[in-house]
């Protein structure tokens, strides 16, 4: 059986739990208190948790790694190199790096296979003269015991390379120690003395490139810097500005304010996550450790399931939490995100040597987690974008749940106000286990799952792990909380557990508070890919990993915020995107935003998956004024030409002088074929029948103007994918005067400053560029330029292009 169908049949024995347990785990009121209560289930002694416990035991150890394999891979690779097939011969070297494994398997000698293909795909590398990423693996290959009698081959290939990079004097010395090694190397005597022509040929050629600076070689580039704080850092917050501080809201908890003024742009946190997991998607394509593309993969030395993009990726990796998921990696497959990087969260906390706070209250109890009325969750959670990638992927506790559906008992307890006894927030394990985990807000049924989830977690990952995280935690010795007097649990379950048992039920409980935490404190780390799709009114984001930054999860929400996200690589920046005067609370969008969505779907999205109802300027507006059209959607008047709405059936005027009401009949049908018209004009578009695409897209036109108000983001849309159209066809000029229309609505709906507006002028400086309208041009790039700025600082790639384009242009005009 395999095991996706145990995982369901473990799912299932929760489910029975559930009908059978539920009113006395409800009485339970402490994450230690539930997890001794499951681990001490009848459940565990059935066949399906038996065999499933079994089965993920059995696969323990089981890393994937194969020499037989990866000679194979190997053989193929050395095939398609022969042939000249490099980029084939790259692929093939480089899976055979990934099932080499580092040793034989019992007598703990080293395996060649791993020294052999990384040397091979040097080879490869230096025919694609990617010379630095050539070197890394010419080093790597020599550590991981290349075979002595080769050695000679190997470092001939880094004296080319380190000449090639102009290193010359250390090429020269690399010289020296290639010819020695062609006189231990087993060949004929006259191949030894062509090599040793070779060698001092290219030590010559050496010599006469003294002085000559470091050549880059391919495409490797060096790490971007990372952006400074203003005002500089924090001591009470960490990787925030010292213009930044943490203070108590009885509202709203902790929360960010600005001390400082702060002008848009301005840097206000800087932070990397404390732990993030990749997304099983992004496995082939991204580092593990630093979640930025891979040109050339590292694979984990241990297991054939994770790659990095360099050694010391690899090595930042295991030792901080890798070593020890390295032989689990089959059961925190199957549980998916949150129950992985729960686990992540405990292994780098003991890693580091961090202990857990002694915050009274923080045992995830669901007498006192937040104060009663509360508005927004202190954190700053995973968009909910209706048009990023989808978000609640983990299927741990999944369904939804409101407060009235909990069975659980909320009391009120105070919280203090005062910012001089807020504590330091020092971005340590201690703040990841701070942030709220809203157990009121999970039902009972959910709780269980959590529980359950993390017993079969400590019972897979065994005994003497789950002591070393719990003494490294500082955990180790004394009472499990919430055990009653007598030593048994309200319910009957006994006590007198063994010190094993009792570190058992502490890291469960610990798993158990961190899946709690994870629905509203995770931050997706996400890249812009741009849409290629008619519709070019926004670009996509792709969402890489899930993360947790603590100082990040301190943000509340607005649907209107006044900072904005970005990523560089894992590393998050928070930046300014208005005038935040000193006083003012630091606000980021958790994804519903005012622009996008109106504020009944946003209400409903935050509450389901924050369990808070938003308050912020845009929703109180709107609910000051109920009568206010969303004219981005709106239909236009028959009568008056005014924005209309679609109500009761009927389309109603909102204007006073009008208030018309029409048949939707008319309106509904048009819809239909303005709908089916824009499909087929993409699809004519997309197979290159530019002209019939046009044709359609101008009946569209004709019929939105008809029954749609001006300003509808469909027109915008139709202009946009007309503008494509003509840019196609090299018509830049009739091109932008479409995207000018689209670009005008885009500005109408997110505003003069908006990331939204920044890519439409990109496009839009591009299409000038093409039909050589300088002038033009030359002022939509220092538009696009300083809304970017504001939003991205200088690291983002459409910058960089703009940059390069007035460049271009300037040395025109000059």
């Amino acid at each position: 059986m395999a095991t996706s169908e145990r995982w369901r049949l473990f799912q299932q024995s929760c489910e029975k739990e559930l009908g059978r347990r539920l009113p006395e785990f409800s009485g339970l009121n402490s994450n230690e208190e539930r997890a001794r209560f499951c681990l001490q289930l009848s459940c565990w002694e059935g066949d399906t948790l038996t065999q499933l416990i079994e089965k993920l035991q059995s696969l323990r150890g089981k890393v994937g790694k194969s020499t037989d394999r990866a000679n194979q891979l190997r053989d193929k690779g050395n095939t398609a190199y022969k042939a000249q097939q490099f980029q084939d011969a790259f692929t093939h070297y480089t899976d055979s790096i990934s099932y080499s494994p580092v040793t034989h398997g019992s007598d703990g000698k080293r395996s060649e296979c791993l020294s052999l293909a990384l040397a091979n795909r040097s080879a490869v590398l230096f025919h694609l003269q990617e010379y630095k990423l050539c070197l890394q693996d010419i080093i790597a290959s020599i550590e991981a015991g290349y075979p002595e009698n080769l050695q000679y081959k190997l470092l001939h290939r880094k004296v080319l390379t380190l000449f090639k990079l102009g290193r010359n004097e250390e090429a020269k010395k690399e010289v020296k120690a290639a010819l020695e090694a062609i006189e231990r190397a087993d060949i004929p005597e006259n191949r030894k003395e062509g090599m040793r022509k070779e060698l001092k040929s290219a030590g010559r050629n050496i010599s006469k490139q003294e002085g000559s600076k470091e050549k880059e070689g391919g495409t490797s580039t060096e790490e971007e810097k990372l952006p400074e704080l203003q005002y500089g850092e924090s001591h009470q917050v960490a990787h925030a500005s010292v213009g930044v501080e943490m203070r108590q809201d009885p509202g709203k908890g902790r929360l960010l304010v600005a001390q400082q003024d702060f002008e848009p742009g301005s840097v206000l946190i800087v932070e990397q996550p404390y732990a993030a997991v990749l997304l099983q998607k992004h496995h082939p394509t991204h580092c593990h450790s630093c979640i930025t593309p891979v040109q050339v993969p590292h694979p984990c030395r241990c297991c054939q399931f994770v790659q990095y993009c360099s050694r010391a990726c690899e090595e930042q990796a295991w030792k901080e939490y890798h070593s020890r998921e390295c032989e689990h990696w089959h059961l925190l497959q199957m549980v998916d995100t949150f129950g992985q990087l729960s686990l992540r969260l405990l292994l780098t906390a003991a890693a580091r040597g961090e202990k857990k706070p002694p915050i009274p209250g923080m045992e995830s109890s669901t007498s006192a987690d937040n104060p009663l009325n509360q508005d927004q969750p202190e954190s700053c959670a995973e968009n909910v974008n209706p048009n990023s990638e989808e978000v609640n992927e983990v299927q741990i506790g999944s369904q939804s749940t409101s407060e009235q559906e909990s069975d659980l008992s909320v009391q009120t307890e105070s919280l203090q106000t005062s910012t001089e006894e807020v504590e330091l927030h020092g971005g340590n394990y201690s703040s990841v286990y701070s942030l709220m985990p809203h157990t009121e807000h999970h039902s009972a049924e959910q709780l269980l799952t959590y529980t359950m989830v993390a017993c079969l977690m400590c019972k897979c990952l065994g005994h003497e792990l789950c002591v070393e995280v719990v003494e490294r935690l500082g955990l180790e010795g004394g009472d499990c909380g919430g055990v009653a007097e007598g030593g048994s649990l309200e319910g009957g379950v006994s006590g007198g557990m063994t010190e094993k048992e009792d570190c058992l039920v502490k890291m469960a409980a610990l798993l158990c508070h961190h899946l709690q935490q994870l629905r509203c404190n995770t931050q997706a780390i996400s890249t812009l890919q741009e849409q290629d799709s008619v519709s070019l009114l926004e670009d996509k984001q792709v969402r890489l990993a899930t993360a947790v930054f603590p100082t990040e999860a301190l943000l509340n929400h607005s649907c209107r915020p006044n900072v904005f996200v970005s990523f560089q690589g894992k590393t998050l920046i928070v930046r300014a995107v208005s005038h935040i005067k000193a006083g003012e609370e630091l606000l980021h969008c958790y994804g519903p935003h005012a622009g996008r969505m109106g504020r009944t779907e946003r209400q409903a999205a935050l509450l389901e998956q924050y369990y808070f109802s938003c308050s912020c300027d845009a929703c109180q507006e709107e609910e000051d004024n109920p009568d206010t059209v969303d004219i981005f959607s709106a239909y236009k008047c028959p009568f008056c030409s005014n924005a209309a709405k679609l109500q009761d059936h009927k389309l109603t005027c909102t204007s006073t002088t009008c208030n018309t009401q029409a048949d939707t009949d008319n309106i509904k049908t048009t819809s239909e074929k303005i709908q089916d018209l824009f499909i087929q004009s993409c699809a004519l578009l997309e197979e290159g029948q530019v002209q019939e695409a046009v044709s359609g897209l101008k009946q569209c036109l004709v019929l939105q103007w008809k029954i749609l108000h001006p300003s509808n983001k469909d027109i915008a849309r139709t202009h946009d994918a007309l503008a494509r159209c003509y840019a196609t066809t090299g018509d830049c000029k009739k091109s932008v005067e479409h995207l000018k229309k689209s670009l005008s609505a885009v500005e109408l709906q997110f505003g003069a400053c908006s990331v939204e507006l920044a890519h439409e002028l990109h496009k839009l400086a591009q299409l000038q560029f093409n039909g050589q309208q300088v002038a033009e041009c030359l002022d939509t790039i220092e538009r696009a330029l300083s809304i970017f700025g504001c939003h991205y600082g200088d690291h983002h790639p459409k910058t960089k292009e703009l940059k390069a384009m007035k460049d271009c242009l300037i040395d025109v005009l000059v």
